[in-house]
């Protein structure tokens, strides 16, 4: 069986990815890949796709990609350079332009009041997690804004970054949300342009641009449904997993 890997560029915001990796490792062992992006250095998906292929250069099978958001970005770069390591891709809240995402949301947000940061974070924080309780916004506020200096971004209040849109040559699925403010109707669908026989997009009713943290079952579902399509054995692993999980439940009883 081909490796699975999640691709990572938001150290502050990962805690929103936990419920969908621990879903999908009952089924697959799914390895992580982090970019670190320190002050010193300058804002490069290209530099995060470098460090990727220096991960997955010795990797003598193809691997599974799934990310999301800037991750998914790194993942769908990596995945048109270096096809040929690559055995599928998934890709959350990504739009067909790339270059779409919370921080382009959060400085088109902020040109109409580029004085009150704080308020539109604390706007932008109940957009983006629709479902969350009032009282973790102040945290969700930190978390937002250290993304905005720890996440390679091109975007600024200046000038957001336009990248290239495109397919990919290997299986595709993108997941995203119905409710999502950042990844729209028309950000979505313009991937079908550039969509092969195999490729697909799934659509959770909620759950805002971090759906998968509210939603991990139903996501961890339609990933493992795509994965399975070039990877058949997965069904038996899943069959193993619920066997093992009812045993212990019978133990424990």
């Amino acid at each position: 069986m081909n490796k699975f890997l999640w691709v990572s560029a938001s150290p502050s915001l990962k805690y929103f990815h936990r419920r969908l990796l621990n879903n999908l490792s009952k089924v697959v062992k799914i390895e992580l890949w982090e970019y670190y992006q320190t002050l010193d250095e300058g804002s490069s998906i290209d530099g995060a796709i470098d460090l990727l292929q220096e991960h997955l250069d010795n990797s003598e099978c193809p691997v599974h990609l799934v990310g999301h958001g800037v991750g998914g970005v790194i993942a769908l770069g990596y995945a048109r350079i270096y096809p040929a390591k690559v055995a599928s891709l998934t890709l959350l809240s990504v739009a067909v332009q790339p270059a779409i995402n919370w921080h382009s949301y959060y400085y088109s947000q902020l040109g109409f009041l580029p004085d009150r940061r704080e308020c539109v974070l604390k706007s932008i924080a109940s957009n983006l997690f629709p479902h969350i309780y009032p009282n973790y916004i102040s945290d969700l506020v930190d978390r937002l804004s250290r993304d905005l200096v720890e996440s390679p971004s091109n975007h600024s209040l200046f000038r957001l970054d336009i990248q290239p849109e495109g397919g990919v040559e290997i299986p595709l699925l993108i997941c995203a949300s119905q409710d999502d403010p950042v990844i729209t109707s028309s950000a979505l669908y313009g991937w079908h342009s550039y969509f092969k026989s195999a490729d697909t997009i799934w659509r959770s009713s909620t759950g805002g641009h971090f759906f998968h943290h509210f939603h991990p079952e139903l996501v961890s579902h339609q990933i493992e449904h795509f994965w399975q399509k070039s990877e058949p054995q997965l069904g038996l692993h899943r069959l193993n997993a619920l066997a093992s999980t009812l045993q212990d439940s019978v133990e424990l009883n």
